[in-house]
């Protein structure tokens, strides 16, 4: 056409060219989408969180307890009125109780200690302190914590504890109590309780008072369980095989009267075989025993004696001095020896893998093979090294490894990060989709 000018024949290449160019690009990112899809549907990744997991070695066995007890004959009526509870401490033949011919003297009998014990505790409470120049806030706070404290206890079981702490508790609140009410008068109140008292003391009459006819101080109980005499205190050294099995087959015997617990120290027997009595004889120094049954966690322990029989069994005395109302009545239980608790992040076995690292150049290249997992980070695969210390059936605990420095070095598994437990042709810096 006249008037319209052409192209040089150079420009005209180079725009050939750059088309060209750009069709090729454009070929590759669609053959590349084409084969991310054919890869995804041809290599799906699975992954797992590394999470903390904690391993317990523990070996299960039925036990036999034993305590320097002694059985209390004493001659309880059945209107007595105790002055002790389970688990308090009492003296050489001290008072354990009082009777009484009729269950009303007995009744107010009871009364009466409860009217004593609240006037002794706000004759504490009125020896002087000065309650209106303390901040309310800090008796509120106090008050709260002592509320706790008494429901705490309460849900332990352990009457003593949960007999202390009602008392501090109303020590509180009744502080809290003068501090905002202008109008409370302990005077007022001492002198009521004190008319009170007396009364009561004159209506109580005569009553007998009831010892425990030991020389020995301990650990009162009201209850006795008929195996006390089962198994001798002094015999813990000497225990046989086949003295421990015969007293976990052993059926009670009854008796009335309670029980003074003497020692503060106690034993757990039980029958373990070879392998366990093998791994406790290298034990220096104390391991912990629990009571799933019981519900009472763990208690520290010593292995205080072993002894074998000729059959491989042996028989295995833990001492412990570890004491609760609640541990004080344990008899034939199942317990569980902890013998140690591993944690580390969980690592299935088939995530495992051997990836060979090579160092230096020329003559003094090396390879090391190294131990661990590929991870996922957003889309791209990294390696991470573990540091075993449990292996399960068809896992491991891999642990945090620490520089020289004490810091955490990244190259190895870390908590959370997402473990590739299914993929194929995996090595670092490769970008996946899942």
């Amino acid at each position: 056409m006249k008037g319209q000018k052409k192209r040089p024949v150079k420009a005209r290449t180079e725009w050939r060219v750059r088309r060209i160019m750009i069709i090729a690009l454009i070929a590759v990112l669609v053959c590349g989408g084409i084969y991310e899809i054919y890869a995804l549907n041809q290599n799906p990744i699975r992954v797992e969180p590394a999470l903390e997991e904690t391993v317990t070695e523990k070996v299960g066995a039925s036990a036999f307890i034993f305590r320097d007890e002694q059985c209390i004959h004493a001659d309880l009526s059945a209107y007595s009125v105790p002055f002790v509870q389970d688990g308090d401490r009492v003296s050489g033949n001290g008072v354990i109780a009082a009777n009484f011919s009729d269950a009303g003297s007995a009744m107010r009998y009871a009364q009466l200690l409860e009217l004593r014990e609240e006037y002794d505790r706000l004759s504490a409470l009125a020896t002087g302190t000065e309650y209106s120049s303390v901040r309310v806030s800090a008796l509120m706070d106090g008050a709260s914590d002592g509320l706790c404290a008494l429901l705490q206890q309460t849900d332990t079981g352990n009457i003593a504890e949960a007999e202390a702490a009602e008392n501090t508790f109303l020590e509180k609140e009744t502080a809290l109590e003068i501090a905002v009410d202008e109008d409370v008068n302990i005077s007022a109140k001492l002198s009521e309780l004190s008319k009170d008292i007396r009364a009561q003391e004159a209506s109580v009459g005569s009553y007998q008072t009831v010892t425990t006819g030991l020389d020995s101080s301990g650990y009162f109980f009201s209850k006795t369980d008929g195996y006390e005499d089962v198994i001798p205190y002094a015999d813990a050294g000497s225990l046989t095989v086949s003295t421990l099995e015969a007293a976990l087959q052993t059926l009670p015997v009854s008796s009335t009267g309670g029980k003074i617990v003497k020692s503060f120290s106690w034993y757990i027997a039980a029958v373990v075989d070879s392998q366990t009595a093998e791994k406790l004889s290298h034990i220096r120094g104390s391991l912990r025993i629990n009571f799933p049954q019981a519900g009472l966690g763990e208690v520290p322990v010593t292995v205080y004696a072993m002894r074998a029989d000729a059959s491989g069994k042996c028989a295995v005395v833990f001492r412990c001095i570890e004491n609760s109302s609640a541990l004080l009545q344990l008899r034939k239980e199942d317990i569980e020896i902890i013998f140690g608790k591993t944690t580390g992040y969980r690592v299935p076995l088939s995530a495992v893998r051997i990836v060979t690292k090579e160092t230096g150049e020329g003559d003094d290249k090396t390879q090391e093979q190294l131990r661990g997992v590929y991870v996922l980070r957003g889309n791209v695969v990294s390696f991470r090294r573990i540091n075993p210390v449990y292996a399960g059936e068809d896992y491991i605990l891999s642990a945090p490894y620490y520089k020289e420095d004490g810091s955490n070095d990244s190259s190895y598994l870390g908590l959370y990060e997402e473990i590739i437990t299914e993929g194929k042709d995996l090595y670092a810096g490769a970008v996946v989709y899942r």
